[in-house]
């Protein structure tokens, strides 16, 4: 498997790199925003005097990159942020064994604490109907296992979509291969019903702290439910380390 594009492509002393940066200059400089659009092929390329093969490199490079939106006939525009491109990074991280996906919980503990607090502080009434719908949803999934984890899945980016923050929402996105993994191991339908039940419980009460507006209930209530994801996820991942680890407390 190839590496996705990263930024890194645009610091390389090339001719496309520089029309690349040339590009990302204009539009700070022009204060340009989602859906406008930038010089043509020829436009850039006689402007910056290059070669049409150096800025049609430059362009798939930004393209690539989740900056531009080409469209064969229409002049370039700029994209609105799409989580896609750092999920393709986190993918790429993951699939490799670079990262695992207790990593990647951990990272998510940290976002989802904050995003916690901020939605009950800022859910509009709607976003709060929604989430006690879909913990519902949770706890009559019963034994049906895609109903829980699609329900968990729910939750988080509602209670992203609910911080006010598009940052939040924009990272839970791209986080979503680790997101539905760490999910479906929290999730699994091998654990005992008692541990589901304080899966659901500790979503229920997250709900519950949001839907109340306490932003320091809501915030510990986030931190319970990631220890109990971390800790199963961590002894699927590594089952003889962690019983070895319990072994020597006992």
């Amino acid at each position: 498997m190839t590496s996705p594009p990263t930024l890194a492509l645009l610091a390389r002393p090339t001719q496309s790199a520089h029309v690349a940066r040339q590009v990302l200059a204009r539009v700070q400089a022009s204060q340009m925003r989602p859906g406008d659009a930038v010089p043509s092929e020829i436009e850039i390329g006689r402007e910056l005097q290059v070669s049409r093969g150096s800025v049609r490199e430059a362009y798939r490079t930004l393209a690539a990159l989740g900056i531009l939106e080409i469209e064969g006939g229409r002049r370039p525009r700029l994209r609105a942020l799409d989580a896609g491109v750092l999920a393709q990074v986190f993918d790429y991280a993951l699939n490799t064994a670079q990262v695992s996906v207790a990593h990647a919980l951990e990272t998510r503990r940290a976002l989802e604490l904050q995003t916690a607090q901020l939605a009950a502080r800022y859910a509009t009434d709607a976003q709060r109907q929604r989430l006690r719908e879909l913990v519902a949803q949770m706890r009559e999934a019963g034994a049906n296992h895609a109903r829980r984890v699609a329900s968990d899945m729910g939750i988080h980016q509602v209670i992203a979509e609910a911080s006010g923050n598009p940052l939040n929402s924009l990272l839970l996105g791209a986080l979503r291969s680790p997101l539905e993994a760490s999910s479906s191991m929290h999730l699994d339908e091998r654990r005992s019903a008692a541990e589901l039940q304080r899966v659901v419980e500790a979503h229920e009460t997250l709900v519950e702290r949001i839907v109340a507006g306490d932003a320091v209930g809501a915030g510990t209530a986030m931190s319970y439910h990631f220890d109990l994801a971390l800790v199963h996820v961590q002894r699927q991942e590594h089952p003889a380390s962690l019983a070895l680890q319990q072994g020597l407390r006992t």
